[in-house]
């Protein structure tokens, strides 16, 4: 396992919860920050940050920054009146958009501008889905439409409307299922057939969909999981049906095969040593040797290989490959391990693409020492 040091690192005005590089230019990206505005507060133990009462106020910013070789330059700060949980830009059309979800119940839109001199953030509409003691703890594009999935510190999962209207007196959301605790993550299936959803109680549940509203909720797991359910990344690979891979505050990353019948099979597991906040999937493709011809998998499926970005909170960041053979079972293999922060890593992120030097580039981040490190792999 490679221990990796930083190129750059600095700290920023307010503790980072998020990241994103933008698809359409990746030398851009923008962070996501959570301000929790309370003097002598314990610094809770895992994502407990997300769910103080209404009396602790917060706020944030967005931080909108830019990679130039071997640098990291901050170009603008945007403040935000709410504190910033998550960030996705939107990949079903060629757009400069991404959403934000926040602390007081409200989905923002925003852009991101790099083409002009000056490139900037700027801010579309905010839309007030849910009361302002309800936090959207995570978000997802419907992959087909554009609804968005959103997890709520009350537990629901709901799906919410984008309005074309600037105003509107009552913006549109569905419950699709509900947590009994505290919902953190959410995916949809690839064609957005279906959602899986994970909580604070432990369990992993799917849900089918159909015209963009919920038909039944096939299955609901609570015995895979030793904690928390924090992230989901689906992963559909050839000769494999539906598996999906998964966080949980327990440390544990597990491959595990789903179907919406409700049969599931857990693959893999390994323990990296810290709680598994967030899964960013950087490559996945058939290992095929070069000396071997198309024929050859018609009676034997190839190799997979599947390369991810973990965010471990207390542990720092890791680079997993998950891969099996014809002759094997999945395996677990940690290549990589950055650990230089010292607070919680919720915020990570690759540029889409590998350098001349055949390495990838990352920004990890971690929250209560606000730092921003900058490193390649």
């Amino acid at each position: 396992m490679t221990s990796i040091q930083s190129l750059v690192s600095f700290k920023l005005d307010l503790p980072p919860s998020c990241i994103e590089f933008f698809p359409l230019n990746p030398q851009y990206a923008v962070v996501g920050t959570y301000n929790l505005q309370q003097q002598g507060e314990q610094e809770p133990s895992d994502g407990a940050h997300v769910a103080q009462s209404k009396s602790q106020q917060r706020n944030g910013s967005l931080i909108l920054i830019r990679v130039v070789g071997d640098n990291v330059e901050i170009l603008q700060t945007l403040s935000t009146p709410s504190a910033i949980l998550d960030i996705h830009f939107l990949t079903q059309v060629s757009s400069s958009n991404f959403g934000v979800a926040t602390s007081t119940g409200t989905f923002g839109i925003y852009a991101l501008e790099p083409w002009q001199r000056d490139p900037k953030l700027v801010h579309i509409k905010t839309i007030q889905y849910f009361s302002e003691d309800v936090l959207i703890t995570a978000f997802s594009w419907h992959p087909e439409s554009f609804m968005v999935g959103m997890t709520l510190s009350s537990g629901q999962v709901c799906l919410g409307v984008i309005e074309t209207e600037e105003e509107t007196a009552a913006p549109l959301h569905m419950d699709v299922v509900r947590h009994d605790l505290e919902a953190w993550t959410l995916a949809f299936l690839p064609d957005g057939s279906g959602l899986l959803s994970g909580g604070d109680d432990s369990a992993l549940r799917f849900t089918e969909l159909a015209d963009g509203s919920a038909t039944s909720m096939p299955w609901a797991d609570k015995k895979i999981h030793g904690a928390g359910v924090t992230a989901i990344l689906p992963i559909h690979l050839s000769n494999e049906g539906s598996l999906i891979v998964t966080g949980s505050y327990d440390d544990h990353l597990r491959l595990i095969h789903v179907s919406t019948s409700g049969r599931r099979q857990l693959h893999a597991e390994t323990n990296l040593g810290g709680g598994v906040w967030r899964l960013k999937l950087l490559e996945r493709k058939p290992a095929l040797p070069a000396h071997h011809g198309v024929e050859k998998w018609r009676s034997e499926p190839p190799p997979e290989d599947v390369l991810l970005l973990v965010s471990c909170m207390h542990a720092g960041s890791r680079i997993v490959r998950l891969s099996r053979s014809a002759t094997s079972d999945w395996k677990i293999e940690v290549l990589a391990k950055f650990e230089e922060h010292t607070s919680m890593n919720y915020g990570s992120d690759s540029q889409p693409d590998m350098n001349e030097k055949g390495q990838r580039t990352f920004i990890t981040t971690s929250f209560y020492d606000r730092l921003l490190c900058f490193w390649r792999y």
